[in-house]
């Protein structure tokens, strides 16, 4: 909210300070503000309060690189409200109390929160800017004050600051299981036989630690019938593996233990947890078809820049490959490209939903064509496949370095 006024600049541009697009005007839908004194009184609260979340965001973080001297042993987060001894506090309360006293507006103030902090950044700038510069501040501040409420949340539900609960549970957290697994229903899949349940289960034998469904269990002398082909033994796990297995890529983060079968789960990559959210099948799909196309196209591309052309005058005449396609289209050459490429994907779609739905056996990227060429023993096997899928990486990165080259700079490949 703000007390200032002016309506819209060129560009559509607001110049109401700590207004942006698409509203056009203060946001006061309680008409709290219904008066310029109360203005001018909840801007100033609102400057006060996005400061101070924006020191606290930065606090909650710097502690997992940087302490100060003698203060090595105290938690950070909201375990500082128990770690910190009484003289702490009592420097922490002075420091806070001196500056509400002390440190006044400057003279020529811009609002009451303007102490001149910074004013060499401020002085030079035209009007425009510093409307500019006091909204991204606001911005910022109301940004900082979402963030700093999510920030204790998470840290008084999960017992740990974002950082740390990052670097153990990975980029998703815990398993969702936590909000479920002491619910009577839940707990009581390890009680009494004959007693059907409805708890949250993994959707599939993937068992991800993200999405659940609800699902009837039972059990009947102590064998366990699941009427939704989700098994119940590893239904509920724990709250948190305290003798968690770290990935060998990123120590600092929790083994992705979804790529277990899959070639390449030695490498234990996957910083973001997408194995915990989509399927391992699709995933392995998707990066073994990007990668094939990649090799591909990094191939084209360099044929192509070469010299090389399919016969007939009127592929003779393609310039080069980051011209090729607009070439073809204006000549009107990409018609059988496309129905050829679309019957490839039809075809190659119902292998890949086929395989999903285990109508047929098949492992993802498996099109059963050169699989006489692998070789018969386990591991040289697995090696080759990993080959395959690291060229394919190799190929994707290659692919998009020739392309922003190319399209930034001009030129042929190799661009020498």
């Amino acid at each position: 909210m703000t007390a200032e006024t002016g309506g819209l600049g060129t560009a559509g541009m607001t110049t109401d300070i700590g207004v942006c697009m698409p509203v056009t005007a203060k946001f006061d839908p309680l008409n709290l503000g219904n008066t310029d004194a109360k203005m001018d009184r909840y801007t100033q609260v609102e400057i006060k309060h996005g400061r101070v979340a924006m020191v606290a965001c930065v606090g909650y973080i710097m502690p997992e690189v940087f302490r100060f001297p003698g203060c090595e042993g105290f938690k950070h987060g909201l375990g500082a409200l128990n770690s910190i001894p009484l003289e702490g506090w009592i420097q922490l309360v002075a420091l806070v109390g001196a500056h509400e006293v002390l440190v006044k507006p400057r003279e020529g103030a811009i609002n009451p929160m303007d102490f001149g902090f910074g004013k060499q950044i401020w002085d030079g700038s035209d009007d425009r800017e510093k409307i500019r510069k006091q909204t991204v501040e606001r911005n910022n501040g109301r940004l900082a004050m979402v963030a700093i409420l999510g920030m204790m949340w998470q840290d008084g539900q999960f017992g740990m600051p974002p950082i740390e609960s990052i670097s153990k549970y990975g980029w998703w957290g815990p398993g969702v299981s936590y909000l479920v697994e002491d619910l009577p229903l839940c707990a009581a899949l390890d009680g009494y036989a004959g007693n059907a349940y409805i708890c949250a289960m993994p959707k599939s034998r993937e068992k991800s630690r993200i999405t659940r469904r609800a699902t009837v269990i039972t059990k009947m002398g102590g064998e366990v019938k699941d009427w939704d082909n989700v098994w119940a033994d590893d239904a509920m796990p724990r709250k948190w593996d305290s003798d968690a297995e770290m990935s060998p890529a990123l120590p600092f983060l929790k083994y992705p233990y979804m790529l277990k079968g899959y070639v390449g789960e030695e490498k234990g990559f996957d910083p973001l947890g997408f194995s915990e959210s989509t399927q391992m099948y699709w995933l392995r799909e998707a990066e073994l078809k990007h990668g094939r196309v990649c090799m591909l196209a990094t191939v084209g591309w360099a044929a192509v820049d070469s010299g090389l052309r399919f016969p007939g005058e009127k592929y003779q005449q393609v310039p080069d490959s980051i011209q090729a396609v607009d070439y073809l289209a204006e000549a009107g050459q990409l018609d059988f490209m496309f129905y050829s490429m679309l019957a490839l994907e039809l075809a190659g779609g119902w292998f890949i939903w086929a395989g999903f739905g285990n109508e047929i056996k098949r492992d993802a990227g498996d099109f059963f064509i050169g699989k006489q060429f692998l070789p018969s023993d386990p591991e040289k096997n697995k090696d080759m496949r990993l080959k395959e899928l690291e060229n394919g990486r190799l190929a994707m990165i290659a692919f998009s370095g020739i392309v922003t080259q190319a399209g930034i700079y001009g030129g042929n490949w190799p661009f020498m």
